[in-house]
């Protein structure tokens, strides 16, 4: 009597040969992660990526037009291929979210030194598990939408066309173009033009582009106060601080069990000469700090302590009032509201363009996108250096493409609908 159990590797495949050939692709990336450390991108940009990328198209048509008859070609065009290396990259994508992530460029010192990072845990994107998954699950996508080319098709096959080519293209894009992106910082002063960057290993790169800087704002939210512990400087209570954002005159607020009561508000103040007097020297120039004189007041407390509280600057030293020995009223360093970069952008053709650029609100001038990314932070609200993260990513147009056939796809099926069946 004959058995009907499936052994494996017995034809047609199934879903537990999917699962072995895919955990064997990672497993093989992990290794080579192992003795071959991280990929590094630049390392394959232009025209070794073109390469690369010629070479699988190559062989994915080569395969479906000589081999398309074959059982592999016909597996991995099938679902029971599909669903497991979807599981298994899925499996690569949780571990690269529940673990933290450095850039391919990172040193090995940052990173920390386990077994993870061996494995390329650390730097998952740019790891050999990842990039070969990537690639399997391209061939799979490849090989399903070549095979609908050979079937009696329908004007209905254009969603299915449009879905699969637009993400094989998105993918593909992204993958092989990551290569050529570039990401570099550019420090500019107020009044200098600057048209050199630095990427992540520090090297200098002179650009096509140039950056004059005519002004740089800083916007700060009002200030806070805080009751800390003198010794520790910790915010009291621990555990769950309390602060109050400055509303304005005669405002009366608790913090950690003592009555604060803001009397006065100077927004540019030099020194202040003794905190539990009125002593202060207003000061309308760069370094100017923000103080506020308050009266504090405890049901513990004899008599109210007032006096004046600074952040102090870059040119001046903060200022606390002392409640007793072990507590005081502080105002942290004001957090940034906003801050803005009024710029000219030059470029090789000779094009000039005055705009304004902010936190979230890029600039964009050929292939190249300038994001305000930071500022001198010794100086605070008086910087003079404004830092640029300038991108370029030439393959960005491609990925569009794909993404934009993809909802196509999507729309198309979903205005056609399914096709309904004859009685």
């Amino acid at each position: 009597m004959k058995s009907n159990s499936r052994k494996i590797w017995e034809k047609p495949w199934d879903y537990a040969e999917g699962f072995i050939v895919a955990a064997g692709i990672a497993i093989a990336g992990f290794l080579l992660q192992f003795s071959l450390g991280t990929i590094i991108p630049s390392e394959f940009g232009f025209p070794i990526n073109i390469l690369i990328g010629a070479l699988f198209i190559v062989g994915l048509l080569c395969c479906h037009f000589f081999f398309k008859n074959t059982h592999i070609i016909k597996w991995l065009s099938s679902i029971r291929a599909t669903i497991p290396s979807l599981v298994v990259l899925l499996v690569i994508v949780i571990i690269l979210g529940l673990t933290p992530q450095f850039s391919a460029y990172e040193h090995d010192a940052h990173l920390p030194n386990n077994l993870f990072k061996k494995l390329g845990w650390y730097q998952m994107v740019n790891s050999w598990a990842f990039i070969l998954l990537s690639f399997y699950m391209l061939a799979i996508l490849g090989f399903s939408t070549l095979r609908m080319t050979t079937k009696p098709n329908s004007w209905r096959s254009i969603g299915f066309y449009l879905n699969h080519l637009g993400l094989f293209i998105a993918y593909f894009a992204g993958i092989i173009g990551s290569a050529d992106m570039q990401r570099l910082t550019m420090n500019v002063k107020e009044g200098q033009v600057e048209w050199r960057a630095s990427d992540l290993l520090g090297e200098v790169h002179e650009l096509p582009i140039a950056i004059e800087l005519d002004t740089f704002k800083i916007e700060e939210y009002l200030p806070k106060l805080v009751v800390i512990d003198t010794h520790t400087g910790k915010i009291l209570p621990e555990g769950r601080p309390d602060s109050y954002m400055y509303e304005g005159d005669g405002k009366t607020t608790n913090l950690a069990g003592y009555d604060v009561e803001v009397l006065e508000y100077m927004p540019s103040v030099a020194v202040i000469q003794d905190s539990t007097s009125s002593n202060v020297v207003p000061f309308y120039m760069d370094g100017a700090s923000v103080a506020l004189r308050v009266r504090v007041t405890s049901p513990t407390m004899t008599t109210p302590v007032e006096g004046w509280v600074s952040n102090g600057s870059y040119m001046f030293p903060y200022q606390v009032l002392y409640i007793n020995e072990d507590v005081s009223v502080a105002m942290p360093i004001q957090e940034v509201k906003k801050y803005t970069s009024h710029v000219k952008v030059f470029t090789e053709g000779g094009k000039q363009t005055e705009t304004t650029i902010e936190v979230n609100k890029p600039f964009t001038t050929g292939d190249w996108i300038i994001y305000q990314y930071s500022y001198d932070d010794a100086m605070g609200k008086y910087s003079k250096i404004s830092v640029f993260e300038l991108v370029r990513d030439p393959w960005l147009k491609v990925v569009y493409t794909g993404i934009f056939m993809l909802l196509a796809g999507s729309l198309f099926l979903f205005v056609v609908g399914p096709k309904k069946q004859k009685k």
